[in-house]
């Protein structure tokens, strides 16, 4: 039975921050980041993202004790404390809460901000979709269907050409900045390739998992680097058109580095994507300046084998949280309790409490699956009056 809880919640938050840390040390490092290539690093992300979001357990995991050093704070946030009437609430109860408000208020400022970011962009832009020269390097890039829903808008709210939306797409053109038609062409050429390979909604779901992920910096950091991947696909599928074109598109690239270097261009942070953005354009410079070299297959294999050994591992084995003495034996699939007087009682929320009255220790847990012989009441009136009347 697959099942979500609190041990599947901890090794997915282990595992992937452990990914994560991985991820970013090959984007600290352009010579291995060339090595294995961008593609191998999107795969590593598209594991993490996966992992992210599938925080369950599955019916073949095994379990694995913790050791008591760590069992014991864990036992102490799951312990359920009766604190009103006929309610308990544990500690990870209100971490839980807390968590799922911060997400409901993280996704409705991602919706807010885009919604607001458009407002500001339309009341401060000029529709230059039917004028020259972009109605022709539209015609030429374009089919008719994408043309209908594409429009080109200059402003100076931007420093780089960018494009946002989803269904209904527009372009963003620096309006200070004096381009030719071949720099033009360049940059749209790279935002429609955004739109045709529907990257904007990639970001825009990344987007939305960070957000319910609002507390972990590392998945933050995950949406930038996936940024810079997609920045990179586009790269490299424009320069593989041979040495003139390389020479055009990098020649378009420092032209619009020419922009008003005071200005940030936060709009990309939402539901955009930029032709560039400084803080990444010399790792994509050194990946295109090296395209050509051939990629390091053992370094990239290791690498490979370590992502997905810790990803299948992951569900392969659940860490659970025990501060059991040595009265407890083993049993195939978990431990058990080997006491006859240690029972559960059912709580309100679909949890139990498991009592070890013998050592004064109880425990919170969402399944009984792994409990096959304990006792379980449904509240405490019915346990005292099982013992009132044997």
């Amino acid at each position: 039975m697959i099942h979500f809880s609190f041990s599947s919640m901890l090794i997915t938050i282990l595992v992937s921050n452990l990914l994560l840390v991985f991820i970013s040390l090959l984007f600290r490092n352009n010579d291995v980041l060339t090595k294995i290539g961008f593609r191998l690093t999107a795969i590593f992300c598209i594991i993490t993202l996966v992992r992210l979001l599938l925080p369950f357990e599955f019916p073949f995991a095994k379990t694995l004790i913790l050791p008591g050093i760590v069992s014991n704070p864990l036992s102490v946030l799951r312990h359920r404390h009766n604190v009103l009437p006929n309610v308990w609430i544990s500690v990870w109860n209100i971490i839980g809460m807390i968590w799922l408000i911060g997400s409901i208020c993280s996704l409705i400022c991602l919706f807010y901000n885009n919604w607001k970011l458009k407002m500001l962009i339309r009341t401060n832009s000029r529709d230059v979709t039917t004028q020259e020269p972009y109605i022709s390097i539209l015609n030429e890039l374009c089919t008719e269907k994408q043309r209908k829903r594409i429009r080109l808008r200059t402003t100076k709210f931007v420093n780089v050409p960018m494009i946002m939306g989803l269904r209904n797409a527009f372009i963003l053109i620096p309006a200070d900045i004096d381009s030719s038609d071949k720099e033009v062409m360049f940059a749209l050429r790279h935002e429609i390739y955004h739109y045709v390979h529907h990257d904007l909604w990639l970001k825009f779901a990344v987007n939305c998992l960070v957000a319910a992920y609002w507390w972990n910096p590392f998945a933050h950091l995950l949406s930038r680097q996936i940024g810079v991947l997609l920045e990179m696909r586009v790269d490299d599928s424009i320069i593989s058109e041979g040495k003139d074109t390389t020479i055009g598109y990098l020649a378009c690239m420092v032209h619009y580095m020419g922009g008003d270097p005071d200005r940030d261009d936060t709009s990309s942070r939402y539901s955009g994507l930029a032709f560039e953005k400084k803080s990444s354009l010399s790792r994509r410079f050194h990946m295109i300046e090296n395209r050509e070299q051939k990629h390091n297959y053992l370094l990239s294999t290791v690498m490979l084998l370590i992502m997905v050994s810790l990803y299948i591992g992951s569900y392969i084995f659940i860490f659970e949280n025990s501060t059991y003495g040595q009265e407890i034996c083993e049993s195939n699939t978990y431990v058990v309790p080997s006491e006859e007087d240690c029972f559960a009682m059912q709580n309100g929320d679909s949890t139990y409490t498991i009592y070890f009255p013998s050592w004064g220790y109880s425990e919170t847990t969402d399944s009984l699956e792994y409990y096959p012989k304990i006792k379980v009441y449904s509240n405490k009136e019915e346990y005292n009056e099982t013992f009132k009347n044997p």
